[in-house]
């Protein structure tokens, strides 16, 4: 049985992992590509809004799914260009340019949709209803705090994914570079 609770900093690792485990089998054979997937699309969040993400648990408290939420796509592409943008870009140019790159359509829809997410769930945790108490608690939390909107980014491919979104009242935006960017009006 696994529960969800808020984010806490030190679930930091464990939140990598899930992301590194979530990207496909590249991710979890090359430690560069996992490395630079988990920075781009778990790290920032951890270390800079915890308090707006939510943890899926085990019954040890270890974090086995994720939704991840930056509320102002604005403070996320100071910061994470800042910060995270210069770690990722260490590692060979091409990672640098595109972790650089990554909040673009943020930049577009951001004014209506100020908020972004990325949710993840471990394999043998998923089709158990937990992407959607996951999906209810950032929505919870969000019209708590007043925000109009939240977008998305995922593969143009993952139709699994892309129909678990629509069910949860996200409407295509763009579907540009093999990425579909997503958004749901909240308020």
């Amino acid at each position: 049985m696994a529960t969800i609770r808020k984010m806490r900093p030190d679930d930091l690792k464990d939140v990598e992992y899930v992301c590194r485990m979530t990207a496909g089998p590249g991710c979890q054979k090359d430690p560069v590509l996992g490395y630079r997937i988990a920075r781009m699309f778990s790290t920032y969040y951890v270390r800079e809004c915890y308090d707006t993400c939510f943890v899926l648990v085990d019954d040890s408290d270890k974090a086995v799914g994720y939704i991840l939420c930056e509320p102002d796509y604005k403070r996320y592409n100071k910061i994470y260009r800042k910060i995270d943008v210069p770690e990722i870009k260490k590692l060979d140019k091409k990672s640098g340019k595109q972790a650089w790159l990554f909040p673009i359509p943020y930049n577009f829809f951001g004014r209506k949709y100020p908020a972004h997410l990325h949710i993840d769930i471990l394999d043998e945790y998923q089709s158990k209803g937990y992407g959607a108490k996951l999906m209810d608690a950032l929505f919870t939390e969000l019209k708590k705090r007043n925000v109009k909107g939240v977008m998305l980014q995922a593969d143009i491919h993952n139709e699994g994914a892309i129909r678990f979104y629509k069910r949860h009242g996200f409407k295509m935006l763009s579907t540009k570079l093999q990425t579909a960017t997503m958004a749901k009006n909240l308020l």
